[in-house]
């Protein structure tokens, strides 16, 4: 336990690396839309531009077996708006039927965008590296990230309050990365 507390102190005091693959966007611009949020290790974080037809949307993408977080901002960029699912309550009878409870969330600035997309990413990053388990909690990912997108200062207890109630399997010894 001692050495899960260590390692999780350190990992917010660490510098992101980060590359910007998005035309006008310095690395200088995305470190301070950045600042404040923990840091995900040794992993790069990689901001590139998403094309769109209709409308822009979320996306991003951690690649554990490259050790990187993928930041796709809309381009171009305008203000919009996106459901963000943070809950589901099961339904009564047979099959496996959920209610969602979803959030609408306005997106006013690539910082915004960067940040929400930053912290999901970043909770599925703890998951498989911090806490050895699998990584799919996208619920806990979104409600981490409404929570904390907005905040000043965002750290592990942030994350561990956001991963409460929620059930995740530990990632068989053959998924785990070597050190």
């Amino acid at each position: 336990m001692a050495a899960f507390d260590r390692a999780a102190a350190r990992a917010h005091t660490l510098a992101i690396s980060i590359r910007s693959d998005l035309p006008g966007f310095k690395v200088a611009v995305a470190r301070r839309a950045l600042a404040g949020l923990p840091s995900p290790g040794d992993y790069r974080v990689v901001i590139k531009p998403l094309r769109y037809r209709t409308r822009p949307s979320l996306s991003g993408l951690c690649e554990f077996d490259l050790g990187r977080i993928i930041l796709r901002v809309p381009e171009p960029f305008r203000p919009f708006d996106e459901l963000v699912y943070v809950n589901a309550r099961r339904k009564r009878g047979a099959g496996m039927r959920f209610a969602w409870v979803a959030e609408k969330v306005h997106f006013r600035t690539r910082r915004d965008v960067l940040r929400f997309l930053y912290c999901h990413e970043w909770l599925h990053w703890y998951l498989r590296e911090v806490q050895s388990r699998r990584s799919g909690a996208e619920t806990a990912c979104d409600r981490f990230a409404l929570r904390n997108f907005r905040r000043r200062r965002v750290t592990i207890e942030d994350a561990l309050e956001a991963l409460q109630g929620t059930r995740m399997q530990l990632l068989p010894d053959g998924f785990r990365l070597a050190a």
